[in-house]
Protein backbone atom coordinates (compact mmCIF):
# COMPACT_ATOMS: atom_id res chain seq x y z
CA UNK A 1 0.00 0.00 0.00
CA UNK A 2 2.75 2.32 0.76
CA UNK A 3 4.26 1.64 -2.48
CA UNK A 4 0.97 2.55 -4.31
CA UNK A 5 0.05 5.98 -2.26
CA UNK A 6 4.43 6.81 -3.19
CA UNK A 7 3.40 6.17 -6.74
CA UNK A 8 0.00 8.46 -6.99
CA UNK A 9 1.67 10.91 -5.08
CA UNK A 10 4.68 11.14 -7.81
CA UNK A 11 1.66 10.49 -10.73
CA UNK A 12 0.14 13.84 -9.13
CA UNK A 13 3.35 15.58 -8.38
CA UNK A 14 3.85 15.15 -11.85
CA UNK A 15 1.29 16.16 -13.49
CA UNK A 16 0.91 19.18 -11.78
CA UNK A 17 4.61 20.40 -12.45
CA UNK A 18 3.57 19.71 -16.06
CA UNK A 19 0.72 22.08 -15.94
CA UNK A 20 2.59 24.74 -14.19
CA UNK A 21 5.01 24.19 -17.19
CA UNK A 22 2.60 24.67 -19.60
CA UNK A 23 1.15 27.74 -18.25
CA UNK A 24 4.59 29.19 -17.86
CA UNK A 25 5.05 28.02 -21.42
CA UNK A 26 1.58 29.50 -22.58
CA UNK A 27 2.31 33.01 -20.79
CA UNK A 28 5.71 33.28 -21.70
CA UNK A 29 4.49 32.61 -25.51
CA UNK A 30 0.77 34.14 -25.77
CA UNK A 31 0.07 36.02 -22.53
CA UNK A 32 -3.26 37.76 -21.20
CA UNK A 33 -4.15 41.11 -22.80
CA UNK A 34 -6.21 43.86 -21.56
CA UNK A 35 -7.71 45.53 -24.64
CA UNK A 36 -10.70 48.24 -25.27
CA UNK A 37 -13.08 47.55 -27.77
CA UNK A 38 -14.20 51.38 -29.36
CA UNK A 39 -17.57 52.05 -30.75
CA UNK A 40 -19.98 49.14 -30.73
CA UNK A 41 -23.34 50.17 -31.29
CA UNK A 42 -26.21 50.32 -28.91
CA UNK A 43 -29.75 49.20 -30.13
CA UNK A 44 -32.55 50.27 -28.41
CA UNK A 45 -35.02 47.60 -27.90
CA UNK A 46 -38.78 48.51 -27.20
CA UNK A 47 -38.72 51.39 -28.80
CA UNK A 48 -41.78 51.16 -30.85
CA UNK A 49 -43.34 49.94 -27.61
CA UNK A 50 -42.84 53.29 -26.10
CA UNK A 51 -43.76 54.98 -28.82
CA UNK A 52 -47.02 53.20 -28.60
CA UNK A 53 -48.26 53.99 -25.57
CA UNK A 54 -48.13 57.50 -26.69
CA UNK A 55 -44.43 58.46 -25.57
CA UNK A 56 -41.67 59.42 -27.60
CA UNK A 57 -37.72 59.29 -27.39
CA UNK A 58 -35.84 62.33 -27.69
CA UNK A 59 -32.42 61.65 -28.14
CA UNK A 60 -30.86 63.15 -30.83
CA UNK A 61 -27.95 60.52 -31.25
CA UNK A 62 -30.52 58.14 -30.92
CA UNK A 63 -29.54 56.19 -33.81
CA UNK A 64 -25.89 56.52 -33.05
CA UNK A 65 -25.63 55.34 -29.63
CA UNK A 66 -21.98 53.61 -28.87
CA UNK A 67 -20.11 52.07 -26.33
CA UNK A 68 -16.57 51.21 -25.48
CA UNK A 69 -15.76 47.73 -23.66
CA UNK A 70 -12.80 46.85 -21.89
CA UNK A 71 -11.84 42.98 -23.03
CA UNK A 72 -9.07 40.70 -21.61
CA UNK A 73 -7.78 37.07 -23.67
CA UNK A 74 -4.99 35.79 -25.15
CA UNK A 75 -2.93 37.82 -27.76
CA UNK A 76 -4.62 34.94 -30.12
CA UNK A 77 -8.37 35.02 -28.86
CA UNK A 78 -8.37 39.15 -28.93
CA UNK A 79 -6.63 39.19 -32.59
CA UNK A 80 -9.66 37.12 -33.91
CA UNK A 81 -12.31 39.00 -32.88
CA UNK A 82 -13.69 43.14 -33.47
CA UNK A 83 -16.70 45.04 -32.21
CA UNK A 84 -19.40 43.27 -34.41
CA UNK A 85 -19.13 40.32 -32.17
CA UNK A 86 -20.21 41.68 -29.18
CA UNK A 87 -23.70 43.03 -28.78
CA UNK A 88 -25.17 46.39 -26.55
CA UNK A 89 -28.66 47.71 -25.72
CA UNK A 90 -31.03 49.50 -23.58
CA UNK A 91 -34.45 48.57 -22.84
CA UNK A 92 -36.44 51.61 -22.80
CA UNK A 93 -40.05 49.69 -22.51
CA UNK A 94 -41.92 51.44 -19.71
CA UNK A 95 -40.42 54.41 -19.35
CA UNK A 96 -42.14 57.57 -18.40
CA UNK A 97 -41.99 60.98 -19.31
CA UNK A 98 -38.71 63.20 -17.80
CA UNK A 99 -35.43 62.38 -17.86
CA UNK A 100 -34.14 58.59 -17.06
CA UNK A 101 -30.38 56.60 -17.15
CA UNK A 102 -31.28 53.26 -18.69
CA UNK A 103 -28.33 50.92 -18.59
CA UNK A 104 -26.32 49.89 -21.39
CA UNK A 105 -26.37 45.76 -21.35
CA UNK A 106 -23.32 43.68 -23.17
CA UNK A 107 -22.44 40.83 -24.54
CA UNK A 108 -19.72 39.35 -26.38
CA UNK A 109 -17.50 35.50 -27.39
CA UNK A 110 -17.68 33.17 -24.14
CA UNK A 111 -14.07 33.08 -24.55
CA UNK A 112 -12.95 36.62 -23.74
CA UNK A 113 -14.22 37.87 -20.54
CA UNK A 114 -16.10 41.28 -20.73
CA UNK A 115 -14.90 44.04 -18.25
CA UNK A 116 -16.36 47.43 -18.03
CA UNK A 117 -17.73 49.32 -20.44
CA UNK A 118 -18.43 53.42 -20.88
CA UNK A 119 -20.96 54.81 -20.96
CA UNK A 120 -22.46 52.49 -18.16
CA UNK A 121 -25.77 54.03 -18.88
CA UNK A 122 -27.45 56.45 -21.14
CA UNK A 123 -29.22 59.28 -20.60
CA UNK A 124 -32.69 59.35 -22.21
CA UNK A 125 -35.03 62.08 -22.27
CA UNK A 126 -38.60 60.96 -23.05
CA UNK A 127 -41.55 62.87 -23.69
CA UNK A 128 -45.05 62.68 -24.35
CA UNK A 129 -46.98 63.01 -27.59
CA UNK A 130 -49.54 65.90 -27.09
CA UNK A 131 -51.67 67.79 -29.53
CA UNK A 132 -53.04 71.74 -29.42
CA UNK A 133 -55.05 73.39 -31.91
CA UNK A 134 -53.49 76.62 -33.22
CA UNK A 135 -55.32 79.57 -35.62
CA UNK A 136 -53.64 79.89 -38.84
CA UNK A 137 -51.99 83.19 -39.77
CA UNK A 138 -51.95 84.11 -43.73
CA UNK A 139 -48.83 85.48 -45.35
CA UNK A 140 -48.52 87.18 -48.83
CA UNK A 141 -46.20 86.75 -51.48
CA UNK A 142 -45.82 89.08 -54.51
CA UNK A 143 -48.31 92.37 -54.61
CA UNK A 144 -51.58 92.66 -56.28
CA UNK A 145 -51.82 95.38 -59.64
CA UNK A 146 -51.61 99.04 -58.85
CA UNK A 147 -54.69 100.79 -57.84
CA UNK A 148 -56.31 97.78 -56.66
CA UNK A 149 -56.15 96.67 -52.51
CA UNK A 150 -55.55 93.49 -50.91
CA UNK A 151 -58.17 92.82 -47.97
CA UNK A 152 -57.55 90.25 -44.96
CA UNK A 153 -57.54 86.65 -46.28
CA UNK A 154 -59.15 84.25 -44.51
CA UNK A 155 -58.37 80.13 -44.36
CA UNK A 156 -60.60 76.92 -44.39
CA UNK A 157 -60.86 75.86 -42.05
CA UNK A 158 -59.47 78.64 -39.71
CA UNK A 159 -57.72 76.30 -37.12
CA UNK A 160 -55.39 73.32 -37.53
CA UNK A 161 -54.35 70.29 -34.90
CA UNK A 162 -50.49 69.99 -34.39
CA UNK A 163 -49.34 66.85 -32.60
CA UNK A 164 -46.03 66.01 -31.55
CA UNK A 165 -43.67 66.36 -28.82
CA UNK A 166 -44.44 68.06 -25.92
CA UNK A 167 -41.47 70.07 -26.17
CA UNK A 168 -41.88 70.67 -29.68
CA UNK A 169 -45.52 71.61 -29.87
CA UNK A 170 -45.18 73.89 -26.71
CA UNK A 171 -42.42 75.90 -28.68
CA UNK A 172 -44.83 76.32 -31.74
CA UNK A 173 -45.77 80.00 -32.17
CA UNK A 174 -47.32 80.38 -35.59
CA UNK A 175 -49.09 77.84 -37.87
CA UNK A 176 -48.31 79.83 -41.20
CA UNK A 177 -49.99 79.53 -44.70
CA UNK A 178 -48.48 81.19 -47.69
CA UNK A 179 -50.70 82.46 -50.43
CA UNK A 180 -49.01 84.09 -54.03
CA UNK A 181 -51.01 87.45 -54.91
CA UNK A 182 -48.81 88.41 -57.47
CA UNK A 183 -50.50 90.47 -60.26
CA UNK A 184 -53.89 89.68 -58.77
CA UNK A 185 -57.05 92.17 -59.74
CA UNK A 186 -59.67 89.65 -58.04
CA UNK A 187 -59.91 87.55 -55.26
CA UNK A 188 -57.36 84.52 -54.94
CA UNK A 189 -58.68 81.24 -53.92
CA UNK A 190 -55.47 78.52 -53.53
CA UNK A 191 -55.04 75.33 -51.24
CA UNK A 192 -51.89 75.68 -49.47
CA UNK A 193 -49.83 74.18 -46.39
CA UNK A 194 -49.55 75.22 -43.38
CA UNK A 195 -45.93 75.77 -41.76
CA UNK A 196 -45.50 75.43 -37.66
CA UNK A 197 -42.40 78.25 -36.74
CA UNK A 198 -41.25 78.89 -33.44
CA UNK A 199 -40.53 81.65 -31.76
CA UNK A 200 -37.43 82.42 -33.97
CA UNK A 201 -39.03 82.18 -37.00
CA UNK A 202 -37.48 78.23 -37.76
CA UNK A 203 -39.94 75.96 -38.89
CA UNK A 204 -40.72 72.75 -36.61
CA UNK A 205 -42.01 69.89 -37.60
CA UNK A 206 -44.71 67.74 -35.99
CA UNK A 207 -45.06 63.98 -35.59
CA UNK A 208 -48.09 64.21 -37.50
CA UNK A 209 -48.13 65.91 -40.76
CA UNK A 210 -50.23 69.22 -40.64
CA UNK A 211 -53.29 69.34 -43.09
CA UNK A 212 -53.44 71.74 -46.30
CA UNK A 213 -55.75 74.74 -45.86
CA UNK A 214 -58.19 76.09 -48.79
CA UNK A 215 -57.29 80.33 -48.17
CA UNK A 216 -59.64 82.80 -50.09
CA UNK A 217 -58.07 86.59 -50.61
CA UNK A 218 -60.10 89.45 -51.55
CA UNK A 219 -58.63 91.96 -53.59
CA UNK A 220 -60.48 95.12 -54.61
CA UNK A 221 -59.92 98.41 -56.70
CA UNK A 222 -59.69 101.34 -54.96
CA UNK A 223 -60.23 105.36 -55.50
CA UNK A 224 -60.18 108.34 -54.17
CA UNK A 225 -63.34 110.43 -53.09
CA UNK A 226 -63.82 113.59 -51.07
CA UNK A 227 -65.09 114.05 -47.39
CA UNK A 228 -68.23 116.44 -47.13
CA UNK A 229 -68.72 118.36 -44.05
CA UNK A 230 -71.95 118.26 -42.03
CA UNK A 231 -72.67 121.51 -40.40
CA UNK A 232 -75.88 122.91 -38.53
CA UNK A 233 -76.88 125.68 -36.39
CA UNK A 234 -75.78 129.58 -37.11
CA UNK A 235 -72.66 130.99 -34.74
CA UNK A 236 -73.63 133.05 -31.94
CA UNK A 237 -75.56 136.69 -32.69
CA UNK A 238 -72.98 139.21 -34.11
CA UNK A 239 -70.41 136.42 -34.84
CA UNK A 240 -70.16 134.77 -38.46
CA UNK A 241 -68.94 131.42 -40.07
CA UNK A 242 -65.96 132.43 -41.93
CA UNK A 243 -64.92 128.79 -43.21
CA UNK A 244 -65.63 125.39 -42.85
CA UNK A 245 -62.65 122.63 -43.95
CA UNK A 246 -62.05 118.91 -42.90
CA UNK A 247 -58.73 117.05 -42.74
CA UNK A 248 -57.92 115.18 -44.90
CA UNK A 249 -60.01 116.27 -47.48
CA UNK A 250 -60.15 113.06 -49.29
CA UNK A 251 -59.75 109.23 -48.72
CA UNK A 252 -58.73 106.20 -50.60
CA UNK A 253 -61.36 103.90 -50.23
CA UNK A 254 -61.70 99.89 -51.54
CA UNK A 255 -64.70 98.29 -52.32
CA UNK A 256 -66.14 95.45 -54.94
CA UNK A 257 -66.81 97.56 -58.30
CA UNK A 258 -70.54 97.91 -58.30
CA UNK A 259 -70.31 100.06 -54.82
CA UNK A 260 -66.95 101.76 -55.43
CA UNK A 261 -68.72 103.52 -58.81
CA UNK A 262 -71.64 104.43 -56.39
CA UNK A 263 -69.96 106.61 -54.06
CA UNK A 264 -68.74 110.05 -54.81
CA UNK A 265 -68.21 111.52 -51.87
CA UNK A 266 -68.37 110.60 -48.26
CA UNK A 267 -70.42 112.42 -45.02
CA UNK A 268 -69.46 112.39 -41.48
CA UNK A 269 -70.86 113.34 -38.55
CA UNK A 270 -73.11 116.71 -38.01
CA UNK A 271 -71.49 119.45 -36.37
CA UNK A 272 -73.60 121.71 -34.41
CA UNK A 273 -71.85 125.20 -34.35
CA UNK A 274 -75.48 126.98 -32.84
CA UNK A 275 -74.44 130.02 -30.53
CA UNK A 276 -70.65 129.36 -31.66
CA UNK A 277 -68.17 132.45 -30.77
CA UNK A 278 -64.83 130.87 -31.24
CA UNK A 279 -63.24 128.42 -33.80
CA UNK A 280 -63.75 125.04 -33.58
CA UNK A 281 -61.66 121.28 -33.86
CA UNK A 282 -63.67 118.64 -33.87
CA UNK A 283 -63.59 114.63 -34.87
CA UNK A 284 -66.09 113.44 -36.54
CA UNK A 285 -67.07 109.91 -37.51
CA UNK A 286 -67.73 109.34 -41.06
CA UNK A 287 -70.91 107.68 -41.91
CA UNK A 288 -72.48 104.49 -43.77
CA UNK A 289 -69.21 103.12 -44.16
CA UNK A 290 -70.52 99.89 -44.42
CA UNK A 291 -69.85 97.85 -47.70
CA UNK A 292 -66.62 99.70 -48.77
CA UNK A 293 -62.60 99.78 -46.98
CA UNK A 294 -61.25 103.57 -45.76
CA UNK A 295 -57.36 102.79 -46.33
CA UNK A 296 -54.82 104.84 -44.68
CA UNK A 297 -56.73 106.42 -42.38
CA UNK A 298 -55.73 106.06 -38.60
CA UNK A 299 -58.05 108.49 -36.74
CA UNK A 300 -61.30 110.18 -37.37
CA UNK A 301 -61.75 112.96 -39.88
CA UNK A 302 -61.50 117.31 -38.02
CA UNK A 303 -63.88 119.28 -39.00
CA UNK A 304 -62.47 122.59 -39.09
CA UNK A 305 -65.02 125.59 -38.43
CA UNK A 306 -63.82 129.41 -38.46
CA UNK A 307 -66.22 131.42 -36.36
CA UNK A 308 -65.43 135.32 -36.48
CA UNK A 309 -66.86 138.15 -34.46
CA UNK A 310 -68.77 141.41 -37.16
CA UNK A 311 -66.98 144.61 -37.29
CA UNK A 312 -67.22 147.16 -39.44
CA UNK A 313 -64.97 149.50 -40.75
CA UNK A 314 -65.45 153.16 -43.09
CA UNK A 315 -63.66 153.99 -46.20
CA UNK A 316 -64.37 157.53 -47.48
CA UNK A 317 -63.85 157.90 -51.03
CA UNK A 318 -63.32 161.73 -52.49
CA UNK A 319 -64.89 162.78 -55.81
CA UNK A 320 -61.72 162.36 -57.57
CA UNK A 321 -62.04 158.36 -56.91
CA UNK A 322 -65.13 157.71 -58.05
CA UNK A 323 -65.38 156.33 -61.32
CA UNK A 324 -67.92 157.73 -63.69
CA UNK A 325 -68.87 155.51 -67.12
CA UNK A 326 -70.71 155.85 -70.45
CA UNK A 327 -70.56 159.90 -71.01
CA UNK A 328 -72.49 160.82 -73.57
CA UNK A 329 -70.22 161.87 -77.08
CA UNK A 330 -69.54 165.58 -76.42
CA UNK A 331 -70.86 166.05 -72.90
CA UNK A 332 -68.53 165.71 -70.16
CA UNK A 333 -68.61 165.78 -65.71
CA UNK A 334 -68.32 169.32 -64.15
CA UNK A 335 -66.48 168.45 -60.77
CA UNK A 336 -64.99 172.01 -60.44
CA UNK A 337 -67.86 172.57 -57.64
CA UNK A 338 -67.92 168.97 -56.22
CA UNK A 339 -66.94 168.80 -52.77
CA UNK A 340 -68.75 165.52 -51.67
CA UNK A 341 -67.23 162.47 -50.18
CA UNK A 342 -68.81 159.50 -50.11
CA UNK A 343 -68.67 157.22 -47.20
CA UNK A 344 -68.23 153.05 -47.75
CA UNK A 345 -69.63 151.09 -44.70
CA UNK A 346 -67.54 147.94 -44.74
CA UNK A 347 -68.83 144.77 -42.59
CA UNK A 348 -68.00 141.50 -42.06
CA UNK A 349 -65.67 138.67 -40.26
CA UNK A 350 -62.97 140.18 -38.27
CA UNK A 351 -60.29 139.17 -40.41
CA UNK A 352 -62.10 140.32 -43.91
CA UNK A 353 -62.49 143.37 -42.76
CA UNK A 354 -58.92 144.46 -41.39
CA UNK A 355 -57.32 143.01 -44.58
CA UNK A 356 -59.96 144.89 -46.82
CA UNK A 357 -58.13 147.85 -48.78
CA UNK A 358 -59.94 150.93 -50.77
CA UNK A 359 -58.54 149.10 -54.27
CA UNK A 360 -60.88 145.98 -53.20
CA UNK A 361 -64.01 148.66 -53.63
CA UNK A 362 -64.77 150.57 -56.83
CA UNK A 363 -67.76 153.05 -56.79
CA UNK A 364 -68.80 153.71 -60.32
CA UNK A 365 -71.97 155.99 -61.35
CA UNK A 366 -73.52 155.26 -64.67
CA UNK A 367 -73.95 158.36 -67.03
CA UNK A 368 -75.62 156.52 -69.57
CA UNK A 369 -79.06 158.24 -69.27
CA UNK A 370 -77.61 161.66 -67.87
CA UNK A 371 -78.40 164.49 -69.70
CA UNK A 372 -76.89 168.16 -70.20
CA UNK A 373 -77.24 170.11 -66.69
CA UNK A 374 -77.96 168.63 -62.91
CA UNK A 375 -78.29 165.28 -62.29
CA UNK A 376 -79.41 162.54 -59.25
CA UNK A 377 -77.09 159.56 -60.16
CA UNK A 378 -77.51 156.18 -58.56
CA UNK A 379 -73.70 155.29 -57.29
CA UNK A 380 -72.55 151.54 -57.20
CA UNK A 381 -70.32 150.12 -55.67
CA UNK A 382 -68.39 147.18 -56.98
CA UNK A 383 -65.91 144.49 -55.22
CA UNK A 384 -65.11 140.81 -55.95
CA UNK A 385 -64.66 140.07 -52.48
CA UNK A 386 -67.82 138.33 -51.38
CA UNK A 387 -66.66 138.16 -47.73
CA UNK A 388 -68.06 141.89 -46.83
CA UNK A 389 -70.56 143.93 -47.17
CA UNK A 390 -71.19 147.45 -48.46
CA UNK A 391 -73.17 149.70 -47.27
CA UNK A 392 -73.19 153.45 -48.68
CA UNK A 393 -73.68 156.70 -46.78
CA UNK A 394 -75.31 157.91 -49.30
CA UNK A 395 -77.37 156.21 -52.51
CA UNK A 396 -77.08 158.90 -55.23
CA UNK A 397 -74.72 162.04 -56.56
CA UNK A 398 -75.97 165.00 -57.82
CA UNK A 399 -73.74 165.13 -61.42
CA UNK A 400 -73.46 168.23 -63.67
CA UNK A 401 -72.89 167.66 -67.49
CA UNK A 402 -71.81 170.31 -69.19
CA UNK A 403 -70.34 171.27 -72.82
CA UNK A 404 -67.30 171.88 -73.07
CA UNK A 405 -66.05 175.61 -73.69
CA UNK A 406 -64.29 175.02 -77.24
CA UNK A 407 -66.93 172.76 -78.30
CA UNK A 408 -69.77 175.74 -77.47
CA UNK A 409 -67.47 178.28 -79.21
CA UNK A 410 -67.40 176.35 -82.58
CA UNK A 411 -71.52 175.12 -82.55
CA UNK A 412 -71.44 179.11 -82.37
CA UNK A 413 -69.16 180.19 -84.89
CA UNK A 414 -71.24 177.41 -87.46
CA UNK A 415 -74.06 179.16 -86.70
CA UNK A 416 -73.20 182.61 -87.35
CA UNK A 417 -71.50 181.47 -90.76
CA UNK A 418 -75.01 180.13 -91.73
CA UNK A 419 -76.74 182.79 -91.00
CA UNK A 420 -74.64 185.03 -93.14
CA UNK A 421 -74.54 183.07 -95.75
CA UNK A 422 -78.37 182.74 -95.95
CA UNK A 423 -78.24 187.39 -95.87
CA UNK A 424 -76.03 187.13 -98.21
Amino acid sequence: MKIKNEKLFIQIACLTCAVVLWVIVMVQTNPILDETIKNVPVTIKNLSALESSNMVLMNKDKDNLLVNIKVKGTGEQLSKINKTDFTAYIDVLGLGEGNRNVKVEVSGPNEIEIGDHYPSQIACVVESVISRVMDVDIQYEGSQLQDYFRASGTSNPSSVKITGPRSIVDSAKAAIATINVDGAKDTVIKTVPVRIYNGTDTEIFMSVPTDNVEVSVPIYPTKYVNIKPNISGVPLDGYELVNTSVSPTRVKIAARRDILDSINELEIEELDITDAYHNILSSRKILNDSGFMILGLDKDPVVNVVVEKIIQKELTYKIDEIEFTNIIDGYEVDLSNTDISVIANIEGASSAVNNFNKEELKLTVDLSQASLGSNNITIKSLTDNKQVNVLLNIDTIEVNIIEPENQSSTETNTINLDNQTEME
